[in-house]
């Protein structure tokens, strides 16, 4: 089987298992009220959120490079080329964000599982002070850095992605990049994680390929 069907093949299947779970989903919830009052579109916790649908982007149509500076809660500065050469997840989040709790979990065990094949994550909080994103990386044992990107304005690593024709349209988005830094994958709203384990396989995939 040629490498685009196989790894067709395993999204595919990923997205099937997420969708079969999906009525356990609010079971798991149980234990966190915010959790719990996730839904689509605007909420009455002031967030966006989507439906957790994927998009994948074929070599030849993917959006530009994206190229962001940041400030991190714990006063360092990030940016695009610290990233370059390696396949990084960028996750958009903020405390109070229900799906953001739901999946932060995933998102730190994903991390630890990827941090061999130099997969690389940041999270970009799109609403909190440093104290309390720094409270909820704690809580969730998140060792990689978050941008605070509430106060940045035009510099937002937002508005950059934004430019490069990868608006994160709801909270949480989460997008793959390629060792290029262009956009192979996006997630929006609270990601399956068998879903993006699979999209990461793809991009390193694709890499080695190449």
């Amino acid at each position: 089987m040629p490498a685009s069907a196989r790894r067709a093949a395993r999204v595919a299947t990923a997205l099937a298992l997420a969708s079969a779970s999906a009525v356990g989903l609010a079971a798991c919830f149980g234990g966190d009220d915010l959790a719990g009052q996730q839904t689509g579109d605007t909420t009455d916790q002031g967030y966006v959120s989507g439906n957790g649908a994927v998009r994948e982007y074929a070599a030849d149509e993917r959006p530009d490079p994206v190229s962001f500076t940041g400030r991190t809660d714990a006063g360092t500065t990030v940016s695009d080329a610290d990233y370059l050469g390696s396949v990084t997840v960028v996750n958009f989040w903020y405390a109070a964000c229900p799906p953001c709790r739901a999946e932060a979990d995933d998102l730190k065990a994903i991390s630890d599982e990827f941090a061999a094949d130099d997969v690389r994550f940041l999270g970009v909080n799109v609403r909190d002070g440093a104290e309390t994103a720094q409270a909820f990386e704690r809580t969730h044992g998140i060792a990689y850095p978050s941008v605070l990107d509430a106060d940045a304005g035009g510099d937002s690593v937002q508005t950059a992605f934004s430019a490069a024709g990868v608006p994160p349209k709801s909270v949480p988005t989460t997008v793959v990049l390629g060792r290029d830094g262009r956009a192979t994958a996006t997630i929006l709203g609270q990601l399956d994680a068998s879903t993006l384990r699979s999209l990461i396989r793809t991009a390193l995939d694709e890499s080695t390929a190449s």
